[in-house]
This record gives C-alpha cells, structure tokens and sequence, in this order.
C-alpha cells in the first residue's frame, strides 16, 4: 500500500512524467485494493453499471470547467474537496450525502463537525489522497477548477467514480454551480431559494449605483502584497461591489500577483482592503473563528505605516478595512461584495445591511451562529 501511495505522490515532483507513468499507477492501484477488499462489490457494480447509462436515472451537467458530467441518481455519497465547495452543498441542504472532505475543511471543528479529520481525502484540492477516495467509495469527488480534478478523473475513473467540477469561490459562475449542485443531489427547489437570494443583493447594489462612478480600490489578499487581477474570482468581488480594482493587469514587470507597493502609491485608490486569517489556521485557509480584535487593529495600523501610504487618499480619509479568508467567500463570495459595497458606497446603499447579509448565509444557509469580527470596522 505504501507503494501505491508513493507513486501517486511522486506526481508532486516530477509532473512532466505523471501521464506517462498513469497506466502504471492505475495497474498497480488496481491490483493492490482488489488484494486488500478495499475495491467493492458495489463499487464494481457500479461502474458496470454506469457502462449501461440506460438502466439508471443519470442527470447531465456542464460543470464549472466546461466539461460534460453525466452522475447517476441519486447521490448518496460525495466526497468534496474545498471549503467553499462543501459551504455550497450545504447550503442547499445535502450535507447529509457528503461522506468526506479535505483537511483545509475539517480542521474547522466547530463548523464541521460532522467530518472527521482522520478520515479526509488530502490535504486539499491539489493534495488527493486517492487511496483513501478509493477506500471510501463515494460515487461522486467535487473539487474546484483550481484542484487536480484532470488527474482525479484519470485516476478514479476505473473505480467508477465520477468527478465533477465545482468551484465554489467562483462569483461569475455562481448560478451555473448551484444549479449543478441542485440537479446532481437532488435539491432544486432549495438551489432556486439560495439563488434568489444571492440574485436579490447583487441586484440591489447595481440598481442602486447604476450611473454611479465607481470608486477605485486596492484588494491585498492574505500575503503581503499580493493582489488580484481582471479574470480572478476576488477581482470578481471587487466588481461585484461596484469597485474599480486599481490593477486591471499585472503592472510591467510583475508576472505573479505580488506587486511593487510604489504602484500603489501611484494609483492612489480610494479604499483599502486586507485580507487576514487566524494566525493559527492552516496555511491559506480560513476558520469560522474570527481573528481577534487586536489582530484586526494591528493590520489596519501597519497597512497605514507603510512607507510613504500615508498619502494614498484611502490612508488618509480612514478608508482601510480588514475582511477575513473565512467571512469573505461566503455566499461565492457574495458576503464580502456586500461588505466592500457598502464601505465603499456607504450612504448610497441605504437598504443594503451587510451584517444581515452575513447573519442570513450564516445562520439560515449554512445552519450555525453569527460570529462577529470577520470584517472590520463594520459598516454604519
């Protein structure tokens, strides 16, 4: 079994192999759980099963990386990798069919309690445990765009198990997914629910501020400096607020998403924001344990201190705000919209109340409590 797994973790270092070395894998993947009984009879069954695809009821879907998905029904066992993937199912109401997450998910023990982290399928998205997917034998994986899905589908496809594509961050795809997600688990009508919502605050805002000039805004993700781009989900955020993000494009000489502060300086945005996690929370990740005040005063404080910012206007008219990786993504990303909408808009937004807008997705979607502090200084 070792070997199984060093040879599906080697595809980390040496990627340029990995499709070449796959029949092998897959020999050796088979082999080695027909040997143990960890391949099922009802796994096999099942994809003998989907060979016939007229003796099931199947539902058919154009996932989030435009591939044609064809899961048969019902789903009873997912395994999902990505928090905000899991956010989404859950949200309309099919958590109970969800056997497994990632570790980036399940650290979270308050939030997931009912996911066991010494029964995750990797780290994260990019991080399969694929012996362990196999050994569990859901019937369908979800991961984002951004995960190793292309590998996943090559690797579990022999095991009859399906692999869709959501990407549950993803704001400009939102509609799409979670109809997927409705058709696939089953759940339409909650799906139409959760997406009137999201439809009625998005709409608001661009009612309310059509014909507004947009205020210009700088986004520094959760490393220092580090920003987004036109085509990126958290550049989606800011669009979706009705901000203007000051980078459009990557400055000239920038290749990856950290920038030259002195670009900053010259553009000058109007508002502020930073993105901050726990400083105890996984690498990249967020927990719905809010950052504490101090962490929350002391980022704003040193982002103002910075060398020469203190005159970028957003400095000087006290327009610097913190968001967290957690309280950000909620709703595909719709809670923080709300929240950088009103900042940026305030009293043009009168009927937009961000903290409701989170309250809802907290306690009526996703079934847990509000906590405060994810965004700071709350809007007025």
């Amino acid at each position: 079994m070792r070997r199984v797994y060093s040879l599906l973790s080697s595809r980390h270092q040496k990627r340029a192999q990995k499709y070449q070395s796959h029949s092998l894998i897959l020999s050796v993947l088979v082999l080695a759980f027909m040997l143990t009984g960890l391949v099922s009879a009802e796994a096999a069954g099942r994809q003998e099963g989907n060979a016939d695809s007229q003796s099931q009821d199947t539902v058919t879907v154009v996932d989030n990386a435009e591939r044609t998905v064809t899961v048969a029904l019902p789903v009873e066992r997912a395994a999902v990798a990505l928090r905000f993937n899991s956010e989404l199912i859950r949200a309309i109401g099919a958590n109970d069919r969800v056997i497994a997450v990632d570790m980036n998910t399940a650290q979270d023990r308050e939030f997931w309690k009912e996911f066991n982290p010494e029964q995750t399928i990797g780290r994260g998205q990019r991080e399969l445990n694929y012996e362990k997917i196999i050994e569990l034998d859901p019937q369908v994986l979800i991961l984002p765009k951004n995960g190793s899905w292309e590998e996943a589908q090559e690797v579990l496809a022999p095991f009859g198990i399906e692999v869709l594509v959501v990407s549950g961050y993803d704001t400009a795809d939102f509609i799409n997914q979670v109809t997927n997600l409705g058709k696939v688990f089953q759940e339409e009508e909650a799906a139409q629910e959760f997406m009137d919502w999201y439809n009625e605050v998005l709409s608001y805002i661009a009612r309310s501020l059509e014909g507004q000039p947009r205020r210009t805004v700088f986004l520094e993700t959760l490393n220092e400096f580090a920003t987004t781009f036109e085509g990126d989900f958290f550049y989606d955020m800011v669009r979706f607020s009705h901000g203007e993000h000051i980078f459009r494009t990557r400055p000239h000489g920038i290749t990856g998403t950290v920038i030259d502060p002195e670009d900053v300086i010259r553009e000058d945005p109007d508002v502020i924001v930073k993105m901050i996690t726990p400083d105890h929370a996984l690498r990249g990740t967020g927990l719905s344990e809010a950052p504490l005040i101090e962490q929350r005063r002391r980022v704003i404080n040193e982002m103002k201190n910075r060398p020469a910012w203190e005159d970028i206007a957003a400095v000087q008219n006290n327009e610097v705000y913190v968001m967290s990786q957690f309280g950000h993504g909620g709703a595909s990303k719709l809670v923080g919209a709300a929240y950088m909408a009103k900042w940026i808009y305030g009293d043009l937004l009168p009927d937009l109340d961000p903290v409701e807008v989170e309250r809802r997705w907290m306690e009526d979607f996703q079934g847990f409590h509000f906590v405060e502090g994810h965004f700071y200084p709350v809007p007025r």
